[in-house]
């Protein structure tokens, strides 16, 4: 039982995950297998992960499919070869790579994968605009300045902030060779695998649900160990805050319980989870909405300053505090235009 009161339904991974490991492959149902691939060195906001999930999916052509392979690095790139070898396939039968989301610790292998293989990249469309955003904003200080100044962050915590223009969690230039909507079937020949866009995390994301195997793979939309943070792929336009809640509902309505999620481990009670992170992002709503009752033209900072976070208010610097100031600037749209 996880701290989330979700069901681990793999033992390994979850007694990898308490151990700070990387998850071993797992047969998770017929043709289809999990493995850890190793997160890439440095802080990771929440806490240190140690590794992703990547799936080896195989179809009944002879073909192997990839969800998100990992960060990319030689390294990497040997482990899944291995995984894929021990799951009695080669690295020439794999058709395609599938990814989640624009995120390096889940598309960043993606490009070796390519190379290795020919297979061909899958992305959301709106991942694939969210990719082409990022990239033509990647070093735009000035915004960034602008930007803070309009959240009212004091001139002097500017310099730590404004540090982080220019760093990329994303391989910036990455074109996928097929680009999917809502609701598509995937090339996998011989299972029903069809994507449900779930926006919030970042403007594409994707979730897929294998209908046959009752299996739904979340990506950093759902996990059973940690809450997404929102809004983290650039601007489309739509408050994350409210895609995410929307996109949520959207999974439970599916009505398949287990889930393979890009963090931590497989899990049952897909439905309660969900529920668990509406609830979470929405008493940030309520602390937003309370500090801007008694203070209405308080500036984000102000806000920001209010609330309860994990690590305390006053530790928040560099990326924590940038992460801190954003998430609140979603959750106050979202009182503000009245649709919270």
């Amino acid at each position: 039982m996880s701290s989330s009161g979700v069901v681990a339904s793999s033992a390994p991974q979850e007694a990898a995950w308490n151990a700070g490991a990387v998850a071993p492959l797992e047969l998770v149902r017929d043709g289809i297998w999990t493995v850890g691939i190793p997160m890439p060195p440095g802080p990771t906001p929440g806490g240190r992960i140690p590794c992703t999930l990547a799936s080896v999916v195989a179809d009944d052509a002879g073909g192997v499919h990839v969800v998100d392979p990992g960060s990319g690095s030689d390294e990497n790139l040997g482990i899944l070869t291995e995984a894929i070898a021990a799951a009695g396939h080669r690295l020439d039968q794999v058709r395609s790579i599938i990814v989640t989301h624009l995120h390096h610790d889940h598309l960043g292998l993606a490009e070796r994968l390519r190379s290795a293989t020919g297979a061909l990249i899958v992305l959301h469309r709106a991942e694939q605009a969210a990719l082409d955003r990022l990239a033509a904003d990647r070093s735009n200080g000035a915004a960034e300045r602008t930007r803070l100044t309009a959240w009212g962050v004091p001139v002097e915590r500017h310099p730590e902030i404004l540090t982080l223009v220019g760093r990329s969690a994303t391989p910036v230039s990455l074109q996928a060779d097929v680009l999917v909507d809502d609701a598509q079937l995937l090339d996998v020949p011989g299972r029903r695998m069809r994507a449900v866009h779930t926006p919030g995390h970042t403007p594409g994301h994707l979730s897929l649900v294998d209908d046959d195997a009752r299996l739904v793979f979340t990506g950093d939309h759902v996990s059973p160990v940690l809450h997404p943070g929102l809004g983290l792929g650039g601007d489309d336009g739509d408050n994350p805050v409210l895609q995410y809640q929307r996109s949520l509902r959207r999974l439970i309505e599916l009505g398949v319980d287990e889930a393979v999620p890009g963090h931590g481990f497989r899990f049952a009670g897909l439905a309660q989870r969900c529920a668990e992170h509406a609830r979470h992002h929405q008493q940030r709503t309520d602390e937003v909405l309370d500090a801007l009752a008694v203070s209405p033209g308080a500036s984000i900072f102000e806000i920001a300053s209010r609330l309860t976070w994990s690590a305390g208010w006053e530790k928040l610097t560099g990326f924590s505090l940038r992460s801190a100031l954003q998430q609140t600037a979603m959750h106050v749209d979202a009182v503000r235009t009245g649709s919270a």
